[in-house]
């Protein structure tokens, strides 16, 4: 199919939207094979055609002229600014870069990743050790309470001590009660 940008007389126009028309607007794919332009263009014109009448085509060739007449005329542009000149040549401005500031940044920058650094890993140390600290104080803590339940079980209950001497052990109660019992 021809191009939609493709320039068209306005006879031509004029014919083909008065027949899209006479049609009522039905069966213009019949009506764009015929002429080779697409469907949207020919239902374009016939609507331009009904609204502006059989003088808009001749209108827009007249205004499409005077344009291209007006935009024939060369500007000319004096530059006086010699990069200017050369960045718009090459498409490219030049990038006058700041050393001082980039290296003060860059320093700036991995010196606060240093120092966040630094502080997580004093923060993971002392954590660690706070909760190793804890830990063996629990496990202390543990231990001693075993001892005492080990030590209350033998001094509240009966058993052999050394089954050859005959030596045996009573609950410290029934110690204490035998002993008030033989001072009396």
């Amino acid at each position: 199919m021809a191009n939609e940008k493709q320039n068209y007389s306005a006879d031509f126009k004029k014919e083909v939207a008065q027949k899209a028309l006479d049609q009522s607007k039905k069966n213009l794919d019949k009506l764009s094979k015929k002429y080779d332009v697409p469907v949207s263009v020919i239902l374009m014109w016939a609507t331009e055609l009904e609204k502006g009448g059989e003088d808009v085509f001749e209108t827009e060739e007249d205004e499409n002229t005077s344009s291209h007449e007006q935009s024939d005329e060369g500007i000319s542009v004096e530059v006086t600014d010699e990069q200017l000149a050369d960045s718009v040549e090459h498409g490219v401005m030049q990038d006058k870069l700041n050393y001082k500031r980039l290296i003060f940044w860059s320093v700036f920058g991995t010196t606060l990743v240093i120092v966040f650094v630094w502080g997580l890993i004093q923060m993971y140390q002392y954590n660690t050790g706070v909760t190793q600290d804890r830990v063996s104080s629990e496990s202390e803590y543990y231990q001693v309470n075993q001892m005492k339940r080990e030590a209350t079980q033998q001094l509240d209950s009966f058993g052999v001590v050394d089954l050859e001497n005959g030596t045996y052990r009573i609950p410290i109660d029934s110690a204490i009660n035998k002993m008030a019992a033989n001072e009396e």
